[in-house]
């Protein structure tokens, strides 16, 4: 089975001909093409005696990346599921149409907060209408954009 690396490899050239990779993709796409290749650069390790010299490539750093973030990823989800009761969970996203990107980043303190309060009122009386579930949910609500400047920067629990 070919590994995203490879993948990428093979029709990087392609994706960016298509023109359908915004600037942060582009970036996560070339960062994990590259990993640990000649291209993100190095470093030797030697034994002090001169027997043994090898090459070491540097990782990507990529958020994206599955080698440089897998482990975190998956501590981030050990201490997220340990902190869940036991019982069903839905995962919903809430996102806004692409034409306000420019007033987001205009003003994305304010947008964000519209963002989570429209969210938030939206699910906790769809979820008490007892057509659906008639009940005083849990939510957990988190932001994720596709930069790493905003990723996770307010998180909050309603109940």
């Amino acid at each position: 089975m070919p590994t995203i690396q490879q993948l990428l490899q093979d029709h990087f050239d392609a994706l960016i001909e298509g023109g359908r990779l915004s600037a942060p993709q582009y970036r996560a796409a070339s960062a994990l093409r590259n990993y640990r290749t000649a291209a993100l650069g190095g470093h030797v390790q030697r034994c002090p005696n001169g027997h043994v010299e090898r090459v070491w490539y540097n990782s990507c750093r990529n958020r994206a990346c599955p080698q440089c973030n897998g482990l975190a990823r998956e501590r981030w989800l050990q201490r997220t599921r340990a902190r869940l009761i036991d019982c069903a969970h839905w995962h919903v996203i809430f996102t806004i149409p692409h034409q306000l990107n420019i007033l987001w980043q205009l003003n994305t303190p304010a947008l964000m907060d519209a963002l989570f309060a429209a969210a938030r009122d939206t699910l906790l009386e769809l979820l008490a209408d007892p057509r659906y579930l008639g009940a005083q949910a849990g939510l957990q609500l988190a932001l994720h954009t596709g930069t790493a400047r905003w990723i996770c920067t307010r998180t909050s629990m309603h109940w």
